[in-house]
């Protein structure tokens, strides 16, 4: 598509409407916020104990961010199905929420008569604001995608789990374990019998006997003299006689 000088200043001056349309719905949205707060606030000044006030901000707060959370999450965070819707959904009782007090702390700054649904919403849903905004963005996370994948993994691998379990049942019931069995008592019944005899008493242990002296002859016998060049015995080593 050819550009032309008239085509690009077109397109330019589109950009830069957006841009400011852009910029003034964030001031319209954060003006009608900062409104929206200082109503609760009133509301709750007028309405709850002075020494609860400060953790009563907190529903204020929660209102406020969620005010502001929600679009984004919406564009930016949910898929397509229930998640997205069921932040729609929460956003519009999100901005209702905040209408109603507004509307409440109007008609009790004048002194005007209330309607009966109102008063059943000041009463009821004004003090559990903080809850629902919990429960709000519970509901999202819940139906994150990534959450129900995660949530299938499990399954699955329960499932697989269990059915190993039966196939493990069904195998035990129909293998023959007696020789295992018969193994396994024997090493138990060794291990019993180790056990006892190392915890019996020991015996007294005797004293050691003297080695016994054996006679040598051959050291005791007499050495015979040797004899003389002539053959004769020397004097004196005449055998004993009888």
């Amino acid at each position: 598509m050819t550009t032309t000088v008239s085509t690009a200043m077109k397109e330019n001056s589109r950009r830069a409407l957006r841009g400011l349309a852009l910029t003034l719905s964030f001031i319209v949205y954060l003006a009608g916020l900062l409104y929206a707060g200082v109503r609760s606030y009133s509301l709750f000044a007028a309405t709850i104990a002075p020494d609860l006030l400060p953790l009563a901000v907190l529903g204020i707060v929660a209102l406020e961010l969620s005010a502001v959370g929600l679009p984004l999450a919406i564009h930016f965070w949910t898929s397509p199905g229930p998640q997205r819707m069921a932040a729609l959904g929460f956003y519009l009782l999100d901005l209702v929420l905040v209408v109603g007090n507004s509307i409440l702390d109007a008609a009790h700054q004048s002194g005007t008569l209330l309607p009966g649904f109102l008063q059943a919403y000041g009463v009821y849903a004004v003090p559990a604001l903080p809850v629902l905004c919990m429960v709000g963005w519970a509901l999202i996370w819940a139906l994150d995608p990534a959450s129900r994948e995660r949530d299938m993994a499990e399954s699955v691998r329960a499932a697989t789990h269990e059915a190993l379990m039966s196939q493990i049942q069904r195998a035990a019931e129909s293998v023959d374990i007696t020789q295992a069995v018969e193994d396994a008592a024997g090493e138990a019944a060794r291990a019993l019998v180790g056990e006892t005899l190392g915890r019996a008493p020991r015996r007294a242990t005797l004293p050691a006997l003297p080695a016994t002296v054996h006679y040598n002859a051959e050291a005791d016998a007499v050495p015979a003299p040797k004899p003389t060049r002539n053959g004769r015995k020397p004097k004196g080593a005449e055998a004993p006689k009888g």
